[in-house]
């Protein structure tokens, strides 16, 4: 029986972690991604951004990324071919291959991955949980599943940390008018910080518009 994990991870050392931490406000969503050489995957990844000029610079100078292309998009939201650095990076995309994971979905902003993947097994998980911690990221678990238990339609473009965050919040009446709770009360139920929280809203709120209303 397969696993599914759902978890978030943050490192400067995982590839695009220094875009992550420079740009903050934007959005990365992992496409797919393919290596000739494992240990220089290549990447397809959508990002949301409000500048496309600090975006490119902060590709530049991201030491995780060898180089890359802008392939397409629209204003505030582009595709890029990247290649991943072959020194200094966490060989995340080697390690889960070898242990027969599947990425999902994986979608990263303020700093960190909210990641999505199917295992083989528990053991397969585990091994490459512990990969991650010892290379020091920074992980945190969300949920552990019969890998058959995936979430279908537009639901599954959300996170699980970004649907409990929705959830609470409409459960609290931060989405009513006027509003009936505030940032800060949602956040300390979830354990986080308003502005983690508010970017797990606004995030959550932008894959929804995109998956019911714009395809």
């Amino acid at each position: 029986m397969s696993l599914l994990a759902s978890f978030e991870a943050s490192s400067p050392a995982l590839v695009l972690g220094p875009t992550l931490e420079a740009l903050p406000s934007v959005d990365i969503a992992i496409e797919r991604q393919y290596a000739l050489n494992p240990a220089r995957p290549i990447l397809f990844c959508w990002v949301r951004h409000r500048d496309r000029e600090r975006v490119e610079h902060a590709l530049a100078t991201d030491a995780t990324v060898a180089d890359f292309e802008r392939i397409g998009g629209v204003d505030g939201r582009d595709c890029y071919r990247l290649q991943r650095s072959d020194t200094d990076v966490v060989a995340a995309y080697r390690r889960w291959v070898a242990a027969g994971g599947e990425l999902l979905d994986c979608r990263g902003s303020d700093g960190r991955w909210e990641v999505e993947m199917r295992f083989p097994d528990r053991a397969s998980f585990s091994d490459y949980h512990d990969f991650l911690a010892d290379e020091g990221v920074t992980l945190e678990l969300h949920r552990l599943s019969d890998g058959d238990d995936r979430r279908h339609g537009s639901e599954s473009a959300l996170t699980d940390a970004q649907r409990e965050a929705l959830v609470l919040a409409h459960e609290r009446g931060f989405f009513e008018v006027p509003r009936e709770t505030g940032l800060s009360e949602v956040a300390d139920r979830l354990g986080i910080s308003t502005q983690a929280v508010s970017e797990r809203l606004r995030r959550g709120q932008a894959q929804l518009i995109e998956a019911q209303l714009l395809e």
